[in-house]
C-alpha cells in the first residue's frame, strides 16, 4: 500500500543517508501506521500528528537532519526534538523549515481546505495554532495568487524571529496595534485601521505587546 512504500521510503533514508541503527529508526518512525479506512480516516488517530508531518516532509525532501539545519540555522537537536513531537516551534522557525521542504506552512499544519470554494465561511476556516496561542484562519481556498489570513496575536505573542521569503506582503490591523519590524528599515507600530505593505524579502518580525491584535495579513505569491 501507499502508506508502507512511504514508510520503507523513510526507513531507507534514516538508514543510508542519517546513518541511524535500527532501533534508533524505531525509535524515530514509532509504531507502523494503520492502514487507511475506504473514507480516508485511519483506523487511530484521526489525523496526523505535527511532528510526524515534519518528519514527513523532510524525507520526502531528501533531507538530512543535518542539511536542515544548515539551511535553516535551526540546531539539529530542536528539529528533531519538533519531529518527535516536542513543542516551542514559533512561526518564524516553521516558516524556516516549510521554505527548506519546499512547502508552505499549510502543508506544516496540514489545513488545506478540503475544497475549493469562492466562498469560505468563517466556521470553515483552516486554522494554524502555535504554542505561544498566534493564530491564522485561511480565508481563501483553491489555486490563489494571494493567501489572506485572519489572524490572532496575544499579548506579548509574535513570530519571535526574522524571516523573509519570496514576494510582498500586506497587513491590515483591525484591532491592536501589531508591531513589525523590517529589518535595516526600522519598527512600525500598526494601530487599528492602519496597513502595511512591503517586500517578504526584507527580514521582518512582528508582535504584540499589551493589547491582543486582530488583523487581516495577506501573503503573494501563497507562502503561509
Amino acid at each position: 500500500t501507499e502508506p508502507d512504500v512511504e514508510r520503507l521510503r523513510e526507513i531507507k533514508q534514516l538508514r543510508k543517508v542519517e546513518g541511524l541503527n535500527f532501533a534508533a529508526i524505531r525509535k524515530q518512525l514509532g509504531d507502523a501506521p494503520e492502514t487507511a479506512s475506504p473514507n480516508g480516516s485511519a483506523g487511530g488517530e484521526p489525523t496526523e500528528a505535527p511532528g510526524e508531518r515534519l518528519r514527513r516532509l523532510r524525507v520526502k525532501a531528501h533531507k538530512t537532519l543535518k542539511e536542515v539545519s544548515e539551511a535553516t540555522g535551526l540546531s539539529i537537536s530542536f528539529i528533531s526534538a519538533l519531529e518527535r513531537g516536542g513543542s516551542g516551534a514559533s512561526v518564524a522557525s516553521l516558516r524556516l523549515l516549510a521554505g527548506a521542504y519546499g512547502v508552505n506552512m499549510r502543508k506544516v499544519f496540514g489545513a488545506d481546505l478540503e475544497q475549493s470554494s469562492p466562498l469560505v465561511r468563517d466556521a470553515e476556516r483552516p486554522v494554524m495554532q502555535w504554542d505561544n496561542g498566534v493564530r491564522f484562519e485561511e480565508m481563501a481556498s483553491g489555486e490563489k495568487v494571494m493567501d489572506p489570513s485572519f489572524i490572532r496575536v496575544p499579548p506579548g505573542a509574535g513570530s519571535e524571529g526574522f524571516y523573509s521569503h519570496n514576494g510582498e506582503e500586506f497587513i491590515y490591523v483591525i484591532s491592536g496595534p501589531l508591531f513589525v519590524e523590517l529589518k535595516d528599515h526600522g519598527t512600525f507600530r500598526v494601530a487599528s485601521g492602519d496597513t502595511l505593505y512591503f517586500p517578504s524579502t526584507t527580514p521582518h518580525r512582528w508582535w504584540a505587546e499589551e493589547a491582543p491584535v486582530e488583523a487581516v495579513y495577506v501573503n503573494t505569491p501563497p507562502t503561509f
